[in-house]
């Protein structure tokens, strides 16, 4: 037999493949792809039974190890339960018996000691939300003057220099590095993340760049106007689809998590599977008088998604939304969707597809996990396209992890 042929079971706790055939360079893909769209529907334990398998390739164990790591990195395990003599033969000539052959332990469901876990079904989707704590609340900032990009009417004197810090969370407008001069040609949107930033540069190359602090580097951005918080998180959700073909809009999303919280303002911050996005960005930099709203010079000078973008890709997005806000902010700040009392920012940034822990997920490890593993797609300013007829309507997600916490005060920094 030339081919790879697979046939699942599905056992009590994990997965089991039953492979026949020939395990090789030609078939590695078939077996990859097919364990990759089984974690992806968010079955983390599969064990293979190779006892059909009558040839094993240096490709085909390559692609048994890369499984093994993918998905121990991420709490779940893969292991050979039972196989054919060549496959022992093989495995024991390079040394790989014992780690592909070794039946993980038991798993063990922890009792969490935190406050119980409280589920609500919505929209065709399972929320889960855990208490992280009760007590903690933020400060929220407004930096800047948006509407002065309108005109193109930002000027030296209206950028600071913002240095990333742990535990700070930011979107707006801005560019990596340390002066005005230096970035007032690559202005765009950019999200801070702790030490992480990234940004789509204004300068036509629709290509985002991004900087990680590491040792004495400390990343930075000049910032044109810009929405601050500290990320001390108070819950954590855990939001999945009745029926995969399911995808539930930001609006939704946004209503679910306030009904569960109970917060009138609250800052997200977001790792979820897209089902389609709608958002826009800066393809030239709005300082100093530049025709960019006008016609013809917008089609050049704006990217609008034409229809929902990046379906299927990873999304970290961060977003501010409040049911009340004082008129000095509405400039920063647009409705849901029509006839919303809640008006938000929320700025997404888009990787390919990797999976995640289900558990124990830890938002700054799953950050650094995003930029070590992946690669940033594109920055997008998420919008409700709303036109007649022809609007997009919102973007969708299809499942993910959200962090939320309450803001107390806001204030606006001029």
């Amino acid at each position: 037999m030339n081919n790879l042929e697979i046939n699942r079971e599905d056992g009590a706790d994990e997965i089991v493949l039953k492979c026949t055939g020939r395990l090789d360079a030609n078939q590695a893909g078939h077996l990859n792809d097919y364990i990759d769209r089984l974690v992806r529907e968010g079955s983390y334990h599969i064990a293979l039974d190779m006892t059909g398998i009558e040839y094993l390739s240096s490709a085909g164990i390559r692609s048994l190890v890369t499984q093994y790591k993918n998905l121990k990195s991420i709490n779940g395990h893969f292991y050979i339960s039972s196989m054919s003599d060549n496959v022992k033969q093989v495995l024991n000539m390079v040394g790989m018996i014992q780690m592909l052959g070794s039946q993980p332990q038991k798993i063990q469901k922890e009792e969490k000691k935190q406050e119980a876990i409280r589920s609500l079904v919505e929209n065709g989707f399972t929320f889960k939300i855990n208490t992280l704590t009760s007590i903690e609340k933020a400060d929220l900032s407004f930096y800047g003057k948006p509407g002065l990009i309108k005109n193109s009417a930002f000027k030296s004197q209206n950028a600071r220099l913002v240095k990333s810090e742990e535990n700070h969370f930011a979107i707006g407008l801005g560019a990596i590095g340390e002066s005005f001069d230096e970035c007032k040609n690559r202005m765009g949107e950019y999200l801070m993340m702790g030490k992480n930033i990234a940004y789509l540069p204004a300068d036509g190359s629709k290509k985002p760049d991004y900087m990680v602090s590491s040792g004495q580097l400390v990343a930075a951005i000049t910032e044109l106007y810009g929405i601050h918080f500290q990320g001390n998180f108070t819950h954590f959700i855990n939001f999945e689809p009745d029926n995969l073909k399911n995808t539930i809009s930001l609006s939704q999303l946004t209503e679910t998590i306030q009904k569960l919280t109970g917060f009138k303002k609250m800052a997200v911050v977001m790792i979820a599977e897209s089902g389609g996005l709608i958002g826009t960005s800066l393809n030239s930099s709005p300082i100093e008088g530049k025709k960019i709203f006008s016609f013809p010079e917008i089609k050049e000078a704006v990217n609008f998604t034409t229809e929902p973008a990046h379906n299927k890709m990873l999304t970290l997005t961060i977003g501010y939304f409040a049911q009340e806000e004082n008129n000095e902010n509405t400039d920063f700040l647009r409705p849901l969707q029509n006839g919303s009392s809640t008006l938000a920012h929320v700025h997404s940034a888009v990787f390919p597809y990797i999976p995640l822990k289900k558990t124990d997920i830890n938002l700054n490890e799953a950050i650094d996990y995003l930029f070590e593993n992946s690669e940033l797609t594109d920055i997008l300013h998420l919008i409700n396209d709303k036109r007649e007829i022809t609007g997009l309507g919102e973007s969708l997600f299809t499942h993910g992890f959200c962090w939320i916490v309450p803001i107390e005060s806001t204030n606006t920094i001029s």
